[in-house]
Parts: C-alpha cells; structure tokens; sequence
C-alpha cells in the first residue's frame, strides 16, 4: 500500500476579520470573485456513454485525465480520473484537497465531490448529478464541501473527436474566489511539511487530511463571524470538529475520524454562508433605516421653518414676484421703482 508523509496540522488566525504577521494587516476573508470560461456539453438525454478528457491548466500543465459520461433516466453519470495531480499545497497551505465542478451553461458551479489523488498522484470518482448541460473542473480548495471553486484551477474538461452528445459551443462564464480568499498566516512551526515525519497508510492520510480539511472550514467560518450571526451552527460545526479530533486522538477507526470530519467541514460551511447572509441583511437594514432617518429629518426640519416664514412681514401694497419673468425690465437710471423686486417697468 502506498504511503503518505503525514503534514502538520494548520493553526488559523482567531481574530474575526484580520490577523496581524508584523506590521502587516493581511485579509482572511473576501466577497470579491472573478469570471473565467469553460466549454460545456449538452449530453443528450439517455445516449451512449460518451469519453470526454481532462487537460491540465498553467497552474498544473501536466495534469490529464479522461471522464466517461452517461445520461440515464433523470440522471447524469460520471466516472472522472486524473493523473499527475500534485499535492493540493502546492498552490499554499490552506489548500488540502481538489474538488470536481459541473458548470451550467449559465456559469452555476455544482460541487460533484472531492477528487484526493493517491500516493501515484492518480485520482478518481464516481459521482451522479441531475445536470445534463455542464462543463467539468478541478480546483483546490480549503476543504471539500466550499460552495464556490477557487480560482486555482488546475483542470478542465476538452471535448473529444469521438464525444458523443450536443457540443454548445458555449462559453460558460463562472465565478470564482481569488487565490487568498482562504488564506491566513500560519505559524511556521506548524504550516509546513517537515522532513523525517512518520508514514502513514491511505486511510489514515485521508482521515488527517479530512480532519485539517474542518478545521480550515472552521477558521473561515470564525472569519466570516458566524460566531455572531449563526452561533447555533457554528456551535455544532465546533462540537464535530472536537469530536472527529478526539477519535482521531484514541485512535478509532478512520472511518469514523472521515464521517465526523466531513460532518464538520459542511456544518462550518453552512455557518459561514448563514453569516454571510445575515450581515448583508444587517447592512441593508441599516442603510433603509439610515435613509429612513434622514428623510425623517429633512422633514421636520421644514415643519420648523414654516412657521417662521409665515412670520415674515411682506409689503404693503406689492405682490412678491412669482418667476422672474416679471422682473425682466431694467430700471432706466432716475427712475424710480415700481415693482416689488425693485425694476421698472410701465
């Protein structure tokens, strides 16, 4: 069985929003995204099985792979494997894991699971979806269940000469979080691989590997404060992450270590995203309320001048001009006035 160095746990930031590393202030987390392209394909409903392949982008130009596609009676079966997939950390610490995306002509990313590579950097899944019209990703992530794929995309879905199905020459547009949307500084006595660390075998690895994978999901919830705007969740989110880590820690079966940690990764994502939510509607609701509130003060402020104005003594015996067209006459020098603005006028 191959083997696997086993890397150091990561240590996340526990301020809400921002994390100091010397006189540097360095964001964890950002709304922002950026747009990027890919082809989709319209398998047509219940055809053959169809081949399409996987080419590696700059970032892992040497990654390929195949996918054998199947569209069946209200479902969409995919069998993807890869090769020469690097180890996520590459691209950074924060990143453990790759995830494949489904992505609908209209640019809505599906996360169709996590894709680990083995000790041969091969990987593989098995994965069914309700999509029929999609193009493929690979991007490396924090941890498997985000909801977004990051903008390190390491793979992308080609169409074959022999691809069965209707080719939309659609290029769909997605969204995507910039590189650092995950990121925080990590202490160096703990964010990186050290040499000589014991091997362990493909369970146990994927069973650390879950485990950093909820506790990255964890710190990102804490960043987006969803201890404030969705403590209920992110209370559970941490009882699963203490929960996973302390079978890890009698060493119960990784089976167990994999259920609690993946539990605990999509329950501090769901936190996140409850808090996401919620401080948009705290900020509208406090923008319609500030506006409220100016209005509110335009008004009165008009209802206190009025009285005043009504106060105003106005000459006896002249009307106030009501536009200035009455008052565009020039008053000749010697002249006196007579209208109300001072002109004249016969």
């Amino acid at each position: 069985m191959r083997r696997h160095a086993v890397v150091s746990a990561l240590v996340v930031c526990a301020l809400p929003a921002l994390c100091q590393t010397g006189n540097q202030t360095v964001p964890i987390y950002r709304v922002t995204v950026i747009q990027r392209t890919v082809e989709a394909i319209n398998y047509e409903y219940r055809s053959e099985p169809t081949r399409i392949d996987f080419r590696g982008t700059v970032l892992m130009p040497k990654a390929k792979g195949e996918a054998l596609v199947e569209s069946k009676r209200g479902r969409t079966e995919i069998e993807a494997r890869l090769d020469n997939m690097a180890e996520p950390q590459t691209f950074g610490g924060e990143y453990l894991t790759y995830v494949l995306w489904a992505v609908s002509p209209e640019g809505r990313p599906h996360n169709l699971g996590e894709i680990m590579p083995n000790g041969s950097n091969k990987a593989k899944l098995r994965i069914t979806t309700d999509m029929q019209a999609f193009g493929l990703i690979v991007t490396a992530e924090p941890y498997s269940a985000v909801r977004l794929p990051s903008d390190v995309v390491v793979a992308e879905n080609v169409v074959r000469p022999d691809t069965v199905g209707k080719i939309e020459q659609i290029q769909a547009r997605y969204d995507l979080m910039p590189r650092g949307q995950y990121t925080w500084p990590i202490p160096a006595r703990s964010g990186v691989l050290i040499s000589g660390e014991p091997k362990v075998s493909m369970d146990q690895y994927e069973a650390i590997s879950e485990l950093y994978q909820a506790q990255n999901a964890l710190g990102i919830a804490r960043a987006a404060n969803a201890e404030q705007y969705a403590p209920n969740t992110f209370a559970n989110a941490q009882r699963l992450v203490d929960e996973a880590r302390r079978l890890r820690e009698t060493n119960a079966s990784t089976r167990l270590v994999v259920q609690e940690a993946r539990e605990a990764a999509q329950t501090a994502e769901d936190a996140r995203m409850i808090a996401d939510r919620r401080r948009q509607e705290e900020s509208l609701t406090k923008a319609q309320a500030d506006a409220s509130a100016a209005q509110q003060a335009r008004t009165q402020a008009d209802a206190a001048a009025l009285p005043e104005l009504k106060r105003r003594p106005r000459p006896i015996g002249r009307k106030l001009p009501t536009s200035l067209s009455v008052c565009s006459r020039i008053r000749p020098p010697g002249k006196e006035p007579n209208c109300a603005c001072g002109c004249w006028s016969k």
